[in-house]
């Protein structure tokens, strides 16, 4: 059942990805392995997906760039966007479109003539640095040294901003600082329970606002009440992964052993597979077929990514538990998912990084569909 399930959501991928994608999307050049290297005189022409521990792009990237691995350093010029997930990611070069990075630790330096978002737990943001249109920030500390044209928004635990904003400051803060030397054109609003530390010389166009947090009086219920959501949305996929262990352990291990041998390609498949589906819905409501295929397409697409979280959390549990993942006891692998479950649920209630352990998941679990479906091509 489990295996059915899986090769006719493989046949929907590669029927909406390869047929009714046009072909400019399809222009594409995938490289993995330990080290991925884009050489300085090297051009690839479309989209560029590197998947590795090492990656170092200082070439010409005439599309978009999606990465995942250990160390991303991109000094080269990527005429598209970059999407971008490591442990430490370093921005040099010039990006003409918008750039999208999470990790541990984010160093950019160059310029994006669009949107920067940042997801991470360090965020330093050179004073070369150049930001075409707003700052998105999640992050646990960000310096914000470099020029934005638009916006700053998102949330931190301490922001430091020491340049040009075109546009205004909304964010929510626990220490705030504003250098001498900083101009914000716009307004500057904060969330914070301390005070922002605002230097004499820094220039605000227009209104300071100080907002403290929400009140937390009715916080008990509140939380009675997430409690409540996340142990109904435990049990649910508790029962489903239930199911599958039952119905096809071999199966569901077997995806478990791909993320633990190939940890990079999965993650990046993962991501290609997160952000290329929807776009594909959006070509199919402009064919013939139209708006109903995407809608099925979108339904199947949500449902996929709501059961990769099982894979994961079998891992997670199996991990925990110090059992190998060819174990063949049912019992054991119901108690590894049990676990690995609940700690998934646990890591993605947390404030500001909570997002990024559920997305890290959800791109693992998609990921080592397409991965363990070339392995067994391989191995056949």
């Amino acid at each position: 059942m489990y295996e059915r399930f899986l090769k006719i959501l493989g046949v929907l991928l590669v029927t909406v990805l390869l047929v009714m994608v046009p072909a400019p999307v399809l222009a594409m050049d995938g490289r993995t392995g330990e080290n991925v290297t884009i050489g300085s005189g090297e051009v690839v022409n479309g989209d560029l997906y590197a998947f590795g521990n090492n990656i170092s792009i200082d070439g010409i990237v005439n599309g978009d760039i999606f990465a995942a691995g250990k160390t991303i350093t991109i000094n080269g010029i990527v005429n598209g966007g970059i999407t971008v997930v490591g442990q430490i990611i370093t921005v040099n070069g010039a990006v003409a479109h918008g750039a999208r990075l999470a990790g541990q630790t984010i160093n950019f330096s160059g310029s994006v003539d669009r949107d920067l978002v940042i997801a991470g737990s360090d965020a330093n943001i050179s004073g070369k640095a150049k930001v075409g249109d707003d700052l998105l920030l999640a992050a646990g500390t960000a310096r914000v040294d470099g020029h934005v044209g638009g916006d700053i928004k998102g949330g931190a635990g301490e922001v430091s901003i020491t340049d040009g904003v075109g546009g205004n400051v909304k964010i929510n803060v626990n220490r705030l600082n504003i250098a001498p030397i900083a101009n914000i054109k716009g307004d500057l609003t904060y969330i914070s329970e301390n005070e922002a530390t605002i230097q004499s010389g820094a220039q605000i166009g227009g209104k300071v606002i100080h907002k403290l947090p929400e009140a937390e009086k009715p916080a008990q219920p509140a939380i009675l009440k997430d409690l409540t959501g996340k142990a109904l949305g435990f049990l649910m996929i508790f029962l489903i992964g239930l199911i599958i262990v039952l119905a096809a352990p071999k199966k569901l291990t077997s995806l478990t052993d791909v993320i633990r041998a190939y940890p990079w390609q999965s993650l990046g498949w993962g991501a290609v597979i997160l952000f290329a589906i929807p776009l594909a819905a959006i070509f199919v409501c402009f064919t013939v077929i139209g708006i109903p295929l995407a809608l099925i397409t979108l339904l199947l697409y949500g449902i996929v990514i709501y059961l990769s979280q099982i894979p994961v959390a079998l891992l997670i549990g199996l991990l925990i538990i110090k059992r190998s993942t060819q174990v063949e006891s049912k019992g054991i692998l119901i108690g590894a998912l049990a676990v690995g479950l609940a700690i998934l649920v646990v890591l993605r209630w947390l404030p500001f990084i909570g997002f990024l352990f559920g997305l890290v998941a959800v791109l693992f679990g998609l990921g080592t569909l397409v991965v363990r479906g070339k392995v067994c091509k391989i191995q056949e």
